[in-house]
């Protein structure tokens, strides 16, 4: 069974890689298409800063899932440093169920604010509030999977299935 969540959450995270590689250059190319039609034919697109704006949403929050993923978020551990291994345990345990619930909250509302979406002529805001509560899912899923690897290593659970 977790070899079939590694291979699902291995799949997860390119897709997302990629997404996010595949947004960066769209930005990039909108953000040179603008300049060049701005400064030389003095005909600037309407849309293309929209489109920057959106995809820059979801960059944040694909970067966001990313530093969930490999644990490189900011940490201060002066006070982790100082603890026994079981209470660094107990402390990351209680740290990952916190960033789960806050996850889960930005599901619920990000869903809510989703399906309240505003629209404009041509944009629906309802693509740059879902980034949310997908990003957010994805997060719980990682933290989820970071506590069964806190309290049961990986090499017990290859242990436990022969």
């Amino acid at each position: 069974m977790r070899k079939f969540i590694d291979k699902c959450m291995s799949a997860v995270e390119q897709l997302l890689n990629w997404l996010a590689v595949v947004m960066f250059i769209v930005i990039f190319c909108a953000a040179m298409a603008q300049i060049v039609m701005r400064w030389i034919f003095n005909n600037p697109f309407t849309w293309s800063e929209e489109l920057i704006r959106l995809l820059f949403v979801w960059i944040c929050f694909l970067g966001w899932t990313f530093a969930s993923k490999h644990g490189t978020h900011i940490q201060i551990t002066a006070v982790i440093n100082t603890l026994p291994p079981m209470g660094q345990k107990i402390l990351a345990t209680f740290n990952l169920l916190l960033t789960i619930m806050f996850s889960v909250l930005l599901v619920v509302y990000g869903i809510e604010m989703t399906r309240k979406g505003v629209s404009l002529p041509g944009v629906n805001f309802a693509m740059v509030y879902v980034a949310c509560p997908a990003c957010n899912a994805v997060i719980c899923i990682y933290e989820i999977l970071k506590i069964f690897d806190l309290w049961i290593p990986k090499a017990e659970v290859k242990e436990a299935s022969v």
